[in-house]
This record gives structure tokens, sequence and C-alpha cells, in this order.
């Protein structure tokens, strides 16, 4: 009969933590051989030029700002919405109930028919356009503001955002139901109102229950193909958009520019999960 050892557990967990990360592992070492010229199409050699080129390219830069901006945009708007329905529809009654489901319906939708949405109702021959032009708001569907395309997002980010708020809806409606009732309750008891009692209690439970989800929606948001291609504008172009672009260049020699991008990208999701470890690492040492 064999021997139970403490070591064993964890050794196990760190085996399948290995099987689960390899095939990022292997995708991160094949970029970053593309990158210098080892690996893809049109490799050559060892080079530092697709890292010289893209790193001196200005339109990397604002495209790099500028899908961290829709990002960050989209992912605090479904946020604060989701957080509002949470706290707005948290009883047992039967109102809340089907607010909930109501609330959840779109989770299922993929992102791609969120976008094609988008485009439907806020593109300039739309539903919404056309709808200001029947109540008399503008003259012709045409002279309605540029919603789809735009250099701010505002399409972009209203789809991605209705898209989103389900999921984090989602997570805040366990939180609370799990977590959040005793807290308040005490709180209540000491003589907090509504106001005190969210803002000292069920905001805290909240944020830091959701924010592993909310680092998850960032990064998912900021690497979307498929909403951006239809939603966002040519200038200046998304991270996803440009990755894209280089990846199917003719000219074989600027793909390493896309695996470049590829690690540009990842980088910026590995900061937004080592920001999320840092705050919770803070978060421990205070609760002890």
């Amino acid at each position: 009969m064999r021997r139970f050892t403490p070591g064993r557990p964890a050794s196990t967990g760190l085996l399948f933590a290995l099987l689960l990360a390899l095939p990022v592992l292997v995708g991160v070492a094949y970029a970053a051989a593309g990158s210098v010229g080892l690996a893809g199409a049109g490799a050559r050699g060892l080079t530092g030029a697709p890292w010289m080129r893209v790193l001196a390219d200005g339109g990397v830069h604002a495209g790099i700002a500028w899908t961290l901006w829709i990002a960050a945009a989209s992912t605090a708007l479904s946020t604060a919405v989701a957080v509002a329905l949470a706290v707005a529809f948290r009883g047992s009654g039967r109102l809340d109930g089907a607010a909930r489901v109501l609330a959840l319906l779109p989770l299922p939708i993929p992102h791609l028919v969120a976008a094609v949405c988008g485009v439907l109702i806020l593109g300039q021959s739309g539903i919404l356009s056309r709808a200001g032009a029947q109540l008399g708001l503008v003259s012709m569907p045409a002279d309605m503001p540029a919603l789809v395309a735009d250099p701010w997002g505002v399409g972009l980010i209203a789809a991605l955002t209705w898209k989103e708020i389900p999921f984090l809806a989602l997570v805040a409606f366990s939180i609370l139901a799990t977590r959040g009732t005793q807290l308040e309750e005490a709180a209540r008891t000491l003589g907090a109102g509504p106001l005190a009692t969210f803002r000292h209690v069920t905001w805290p439970v909240l944020w830091r229950g959701m924010l592993p989800a909310v680092v998850a929606v960032f990064t998912f948001v900021a690497g979307s193909w498929e909403a951006a291609v239809l939603l966002a504008p040519s200038d200046p172009l998304a991270l996803p958009l440009q990755i894209m672009e280089r990846h199917t260049d003719p000219a074989l020699a600027r793909r390493g520019d896309a695996f470049v991008l590829v690690l540009v990208a990842l980088a910026l999701a590995a900061l937004a999960v080592l920001l999320h470890e840092r705050l919770r690492a803070r978060w421990q040492v205070l609760e002890r």
C-alpha cells in the first residue's frame, strides 16, 4: 500500500498547472523566436529588425493607447452597471429574480454577434439613425453623428459593454448571495445607514470578489478582434487589428512584426494580472 506523502498533492497540482500552461508557454516561445527572425514565415536568421520597426512606429504607440482606452472604458462601464444590477436586484422576490434572468440573457451571445448588432443599431444607416430621422432629430440618417468606426470608439465601447455586463453581473450576483448578507446585517446593527453600508461593506466585498473577473474582461476586450474589425476605426488601428495586418502582410519580412505585437499584448495582459496579485496580497495583509 502506497504511503501518503504531504508533498504529493502540491507536486501533482504543480504538474497539472504546468500542463495547463504548456500551450501558452510554447506559444510565447514561438512568438519570441518569430520576433527575432528565427521562426515563422519570412524567417531568415537572427535579427532585431522587427523590434526596431515596431518600437519606432508611432502608429503602433497610438494603436496601443487607443486599445487600452477602449478596454478600460468598456471594463469600467460594464463593472459599474453589473454592480448596480447586483445591488438593485438582490432580493428573493419574483421581480428581482426576473430582472436577474433578463440581465444574464446576453451571456451566451458571441462577441461577433454583439458587434454585428452594434453595426445594425449604431451605424449611420442603422436603427438609431433612422429613428432619429423619423423623430426629426436629424434631417436624414446620414446626418447622425458617427458612432461606428469613430475616433473615440463609442460604438465599440457600447457593444463590448453590453456583452460583458452579463458576465460581471453573474459574478456580482454570486458574491452578494454568498458573502455580503451577514456583513451588511452586522453593519446595520451597528447603526450604519444604507450609503455607509454600501461604501464600507457592500462595495469592498464586491470589488475584491469581482477583481479577477474584471481583469479577465479587461484583457479579453484588449485582445478582441471580432468586435474591433467591425466597429473600430482604421486610424488609429487597434492592437488586435495591427497584429492581423502584419501577420497577413504580403511582405514576408514584415511578418515578424506580428510576433513582436503579440508579445506586447501578452506583456500588457501580464501587467494587469500582476497588478491584481499585488492588490490581493495587500488585502490579505490588511485582513490578518
